[in-house]
């Protein structure tokens, strides 16, 4: 017995959800801007030269590599030109349709990770069915309810386009490493944990870790090779950062140490909130599987899981156990344990689809509950996605303004753009090229007040003209356009709409069959949403 881990429709369904994501939810925000300025200036001005970079002016609180920007750009870069040879356009494609390709590559690798593990999964469980009496034997299904209940999650999928360190190889290694645990190259796995840990993010040391002490307790692995790979792994990584890295920040630098300096050792990261050591447990995992079908389905996974993916499925719960101990907590930071624990569930749900007896009312209604469950997570999932690609004011307001400056033909200008705009998906993929002389300007602090006389635009959060400081004997600035943003919930609408239209529950469903489109409910969804 051999399962089919050829190319399927759902594997290109997954790619496609993917890229749906990022055309629907285009800009970044202020977490992702590292990455994709970077990515940027790669793009434009070359890895020899980093005198223009965006980071020699605004460096930020704690350096990150340029590796993970470095590899993205150098995938892109092939679509680039392919788009520019098979366009009558000069101008195609465009600074922001580079973005879009630079995001869509994001996805790509992630995306094909994932599906490199699935494949992997899928033919751990095929083994184990070819060990035992024909008669016995029933075809696993975990690689196809692996990509049911990923298609249909929210974190994983909208996030996987997107240039947050935790996505940028992070996560896409961290796959191929989980990959080859399944395979049993528990030793490679290590290494592949402990060079990530040193280049991309050092969180993944817990990770390492976790395999590690999970390998030795299984016998997997022996002391030495576990000392061996961890330590070749970690040095391979740490020449390659200082090495890259000392040339992008032109100093010498270990991004990842800095960073475990500031954040854990001085404790920085506290700063930013601190949380329950359960947080992760028993708030964000369950915020990620929304409803929580997956989870519930791990305690019937690791009860049927061959050995490797048992030791995986506990690994990860035991590298979220590990992050626990950190006081400062946020969701991105145990995303690696989110696909391993999808696996889990899914094998959860091949047994149940493989051995329940049908034909019983209980079976019935519990292959019913599974079946529906990916669908209310995908209907949640469309719905955050519409609410997220509400909060990226700054993106869609220089997007107004450069068709403002197109209109309009202008040229030689100068507009201002600050924080709250910079932090809400405005890039330097976002701003028109040389040809129309407009200058973007993001000075922030003290340097401010004297370069104001000089603004033409500004781009702002601050809605009232009155309120914007101005030169004497100057003329009051002007508000020319506006862009709205997430404002919240309407609960009041919520609480009139289901206390009296929807009272019963079901009324709304009935007027989605009578419709015969999802009107009425885009109209809830229009309403309910403050912009």
């Amino acid at each position: 017995m051999s399962g089919n881990t050829a190319w399927s429709y759902l594997d290109t369904l997954l790619i496609a959800i993917i890229s749906f994501h990022v055309i629907f939810s285009p800009f970044t925000k202020v977490e992702e801007s590292f990455t994709i300025q970077a990515i940027h200036d790669i793009l434009k001005y070359g890895i020899t030269d980093v005198s223009q970079y965006d980071h020699i002016q605004f460096p930020g609180v704690v350096p990150r590599s340029f590796i993970g920007p470095l590899v993205i750009a150098y995938l892109t870069k092939p679509f680039i030109w392919a788009s520019k040879f098979f366009s009558n356009d000069d101008s195609s494609p465009t600074a922001f349709e580079c973005q879009l390709l630079a995001r869509a590559m994001i996805g790509l690798t992630n995306g094909l990770s994932l599906l490199y593990l699935k494949n992997e999964g899928q033919k751990l469980l095929d083994s184990q069915e070819e060990t035992k009496p024909p008669e016995k034997r029933k075809q696993s299904t975990i690689g196809f309810w692996f990509l049911v209940f990923l298609i249909s999650q929210f974190h994983l999928i909208y996030y996987s386009s997107r240039s947050l360190p935790n996505f940028v190889l992070a996560l896409p290694l961290s796959n191929i490493a989980i990959a080859w645990a399944l395979k049993g190259d528990f030793e490679w796995s290590i290494f592949l944990y402990a060079f990530s840990a040193t280049v991309f993010r050092l969180e993944l040391g817990a990770m390492c870790v976790s395999f590690a002490l999970l390998s030795l307790a299984f016998k997997k692995v022996p002391l030495y090779k576990v000392i061996k790979f961890g330590i070749i792994g970690a040095g391979l990584g740490s020449g390659l950062t200082i090495t890259v890295d000392s040339h992008f920040w032109q100093r010498r630098i270990f991004p990842e140490m800095e960073a475990f300096l500031f954040n854990i050792v001085q404790g920085q990261s506290s700063k930013w909130g601190t949380q329950s050591f359960w947080a992760y447990f028993n708030g964000y995992l369950l915020m990620m599987f929304l409803p929580p079908t997956v989870l519930f389905l791990n305690y019937l996974g690791f009860q049927v899981s061959p050995d490797n993916l048992y030791i995986v499925g506990i690994a990860s719960y035991l590298y979220i156990f590990i992050l626990s101990l950190q006081p400062h907590k946020e969701w991105r930071f145990i995303i690696y344990s989110v696909p391993p624990i999808t696996l889990l569930g899914s094998n959860g749900a091949s047994y149940l689809f493989g051995y329940l007896d049908t034909k019983s009312f209980k079976s019935k209604f519990i292959c019913f509950c599974l079946a529906l469950s990916p669908v209310v997570s995908f209907a949640i999932s469309m719905i955050f996605l519409y609410i997220s690609s509400l909060n990226y004011a700054g993106g869609n307001a220089l997007q107004q303004f450069n068709a403002m400056i197109i209109q309009n033909n202008v040229t030689n200008a100068t507009v201002h753009m600050d924080v709250p705009t910079c932090m809400t998906g405005a890039t330097l993929f976002g701003q028109l090229n040389d040809n129309y002389g407009i200058v973007y300007d993001k000075t922030e602090g003290d340097k401010l007040a004297d370069l104001w006389p000089s603004f033409d635009y500004l781009i702002s959060a601050i809605s009232d003209p009155t309120s914007l400081p101005k030169e004497d004997n100057s003329t009051e600035w002007e508000l020319v356009q506006t862009t709205k943003g997430f404002g919240g919930i309407n609960v009041p609408y919520l609480t009139e709409k289901f206390s009296h239209q929807y009272r019963n529950g079901f009324s709304v469903v009935d007027e989605l069959f009578e419709a015969q489109s999802l009107d009425p409910l885009l109209e809830i969804l229009k309403n309910v949403i403050i912009d």
